[in-house]
């Protein structure tokens, strides 16, 4: 029976750096894209030599739960990168029709977003909200709302339900729909009207939050998500074979 056991062996530095940083990922302290400290930094929060911090990171990547950007630094990665890849984007460009069925799939998403940020948010999910929102408005008086904005809106409602699934698999969707996004705000902000019309519209999905009522959280988000859907369909009716 004693050849079941193992002898127990202390946990290494750069293990115990590697736990918490995935603890950190799974509790939803961390979220995908965040930008994590430059190394020199980083290494006197933990208190430790940048080879031990160096050694937890190769071990992060390697399980891929953070990534190394050219000239940009260190970022925690998308759980969902596995999940939604690379072929499923092929179909996508060889199938603009398909963007509809990935739009209902992220529909699913925000709608079950919405109803539990509105119930669960903190007021740190709450002020995080509001200074997109803020910069949002700056953008709309000068005449245009940028992509990263809106999506970095919606992506802090999925990040306040709490539910580390949902913000990780709504950053992939983003992801690999990205290009298309990008022609769609375009063609939003060409019109002023758009521009009011969708910065009033993440204003009332705000205020719903801020009021912690679920259900007109969801109705307000529906709407808004409805009427960009309008404009998907236009897109792509343009750009189907």
């Amino acid at each position: 029976m004693s050849t079941i056991f193992k002898k127990v062996r202390l946990q290494k530095v750069s293990e115990e750096i590697a736990n918490q940083i995935r603890n950190l990922i799974k509790d939803g302290k961390l979220q995908s894209g965040e930008k994590l400290p430059p190394e020199r930094i980083f290494s006197e929060m933990f208190g430790v030599g940048r080879s031990s911090l160096r050694e937890a990171i190769n071990i992060l990547e390697t399980q891929g739960f953070v990534e190394t950007r050219k000239r940009q630094g260190l970022y925690i990665s998308s759980l969902s990168k596995l999940i939604i890849s690379d072929p499923l984007r092929q179909i996508l460009e060889e199938d603009k029709e398909k963007l509809i069925q990935l739009y209902e799939v992220r529909k699913d998403i925000e709608l079950a977003s919405i109803m539990a940020a509105a119930e669960h948010r903190t007021k740190a999910d709450l002020e995080k909200i509001k200074q997109i929102l803020k910069k949002m408005e700056v953008d709309m008086k000068n005449g245009t709302i940028g992509l990263s904005d809106d999506l970095e809106f919606h992506l802090a409602i999925a990040q306040s339900s709490h539910n580390i699934f949902r913000s990780h698999i709504l950053k992939n969707i983003f992801d690999i729909s990205d290009n298309d996004l990008q022609y769609v705000i375009n063609i939003m902000v060409g019109d002023k009207a758009n521009i009011m019309k969708l910065f009033e519209q993440h204003q009332n999905v705000f205020l719903s939050i801020e009021k912690k009522d679920s259900s007109s959280a969801r109705m307000m988000m529906a709407e808004h998500l409805e009427w960009v859907e309008q404009k998907w369909k236009i897109f792509i009716q343009q750009h189907s074979n």
